[in-house]
């Protein structure tokens, strides 16, 4: 399957959305449930757009800067949603 050029800037705008929802402060009034599949999709899908555009040799740099924040989502999801602190339980279960 052949990536398209608008691919990679679907992976800019996917990574666009989720700084609005976080520094908009529209993620934390969201169930914590929604907000962790959110956070995670937008991760997940711009760190496979980012990959493939870097496969096929299209803008390699800006391909490993979209990689790179991708991979920083993620961890931030892992964080945020899914460790314990002090005894209280993950955000996930509350």
């Amino acid at each position: 399957m052949s990536l398209k050029p608008n691919a990679l800037l679907i992976g800019i705008s996917l990574q666009v959305l989720f700084f609005i929802l976080f520094f908009g402060a529209i993620l934390p009034k969201m169930n914590n449930i929604i907000g962790a599949i959110v956070c995670s999709i937008i991760g997940l899908l711009s760190l496979i757009i980012g990959i493939k555009s870097l496969k096929q040799h299209f803008q390699p740099v800006l391909s490993l800067i979209v990689i790179a924040i991708a991979i920083l989502i993620l961890l931030f999801t892992l964080y945020a949603y899914f460790t314990t602190e002090a005894g209280i339980p993950p955000a996930i279960l509350r």
